[in-house]
């Protein structure tokens, strides 16, 4: 599938105010001099990051993105398959991706966090799971699964953003439920004050449901019932038998 104008139109204001509020935490835990963002979109959160000071930035997605709709210098944006080798070429301080794995193959997984860890040393990591639903979601993952995935990389998860901003208005609920710091161990290891934030004990579940998003939910499960109920009624008796019980069966 490809992404069109209407598609980053529909995202781009959530992100740009989830952004602004995430990035300078990260920013000063972090201190990066350098982000990629791997399916970046139009350049949104990178946006953030220069906005931040961070000096070199590169954004990666599919050549669909258009250059004349991105956020970051068009030289700055590097087109490619992310279901495939990245290529790259460059190391980074940071690397990003964010509500974009769930968009690959269900296979991929594996893969692409292989092409995450070779960018950087810290991964800023979000991705859609069980249920949560979207456009051209093929692999929706539990928070867990990418965990594991990082694990065998030697990539240890910090959990320090989500409860930071749990109940912040300005930041996406599927952020505030998926984004997870994930660093290397032996980095970790220099950072005393991350590995306090990644030893410290869990004040959200790792896999878990934002309440916004289970309310979100319900409600699009509630109008898909509502214009079953109100088609089923203009149907003649027969064929309304005819469907329940097919839907009984489902």
């Amino acid at each position: 599938m490809l992404y069109d104008d209407e598609f980053y139109a529909s995202q781009s204001g959530g992100s740009l105010r989830s952004a602004k509020a995430v990035v300078p935490y990260v920013v000063s835990l972090l201190a990066p001099k350098s982000v990629v963002d791997v399916g970046c979109g139009v350049g949104t959160w990178l946006s953030v990051f220069r906005e931040q000071g961070v000096e070199r930035v590169l954004g990666v997605d599919g050549d669909y993105v258009k250059a004349d709709s991105l956020l970051i210098p068009a030289d700055r944006f590097l087109p490619r398959d992310l279901s495939r080798s990245i290529g790259v070429g460059e190391r980074f301080d940071l690397a990003t991706s964010l509500e974009v794995a769930e968009h690959l193959p269900p296979d991929s997984g594996p893969h692409f966090v292989d092409e995450l860890v070779k960018l950087a040393d810290a991964v800023l990591f979000s991705a859609a799971i069980p249920e949560q639903g979207g456009v051209n979601h093929t692999n929706e993952r539990w928070q867990s699964y990418w965990r594991e995935l990082f694990a065998e990389r030697g990539f240890l998860p910090v959990d320090c953003i989500r409860p930071q901003f749990w109940t912040d208005p300005r930041v996406m609920a599927f952020y505030s439920q998926n984004i997870l710091l994930y660093v290397k161990k032996e980095v970790l290891d220099q950072r005393p004050d991350l590995k306090a934030l990644a030893d410290g004990a869990a004040i959200i579940p790792f896999d878990v449901v934002h309440p916004e998003q289970y309310r979100a939910g319900l409600a699009n499960q509630r109008a898909v019932d509502s214009g079953l109920r109100t088609m089923l009624s203009r149907l003649p008796k027969a064929a309304v038998k005819t469907a329940r019980r097919y839907l009984v069966r489902q």
